[in-house]
């Protein structure tokens, strides 16, 4: 066995080049918030987001989108999966700003499209746990189809 310490300077390598994004959030006391580096307009930018986690009834689950793509309003078609008579859930997220809706606890399919448009950009499916929160942060550029969303979810919310 041998034993090596290193310091940080050994680790980690010092940056020298400049910074691509700065910016600051400031997170108030008992404040939930998400911080999202994107592109806009083909800028760096730095979005916050205030995350609603007001509790959720037993047997629903909330799902928020996030629209940090480079990209106009962004529709999430969210559809029940393994039900017999499966319903469908329509949520839009203007740029930069998040929307969210609230529905039963299950799986679902969901499909991101750029308002207007009938152009599938991504396309997940997503386990809605019961009293959860999920996070779908859109993230890439819709003018070439590269859009996907990063997921985040937070349970036990009641």
């Amino acid at each position: 066995t041998e034993i090596y310490t290193l310091s940080l300077h050994d680790a980690l390598p010092i940056c020298t080049n400049a910074a691509v994004l700065t910016g600051q959030v400031t997170l108030a006391s008992g404040a939930s918030l998400s911080a999202v580096a994107a592109l806009s307009a083909g800028q760096s930018t730095l979005l916050q987001f205030t995350d609603n986690l007001t509790p959720v009834a037993p047997g629903n689950a909330r799902f928020v989108i996030a629209n940090s793509a480079d990209a106009p309003a962004l529709v999430a078609k969210l559809k029940q999966v393994d039900v017999k008579n499966p319903k469908t859930f329509t949520v839009t997220a203007s740029p930069d700003a998040q929307a969210s809706v609230t529905v039963r606890a299950g799986i679902y399919l969901v499909q991101v499209y750029e308002a207007g448009n009938t152009t599938v950009l991504t396309s997940e499916q997503i386990d809605l746990s019961n009293q959860s929160v999920t996070f779908a942060y859109a993230a890439g550029v819709a003018s070439n189809d590269s859009v996907s969303l990063i997921d985040r979810v937070v349970k036990d919310v009641f």
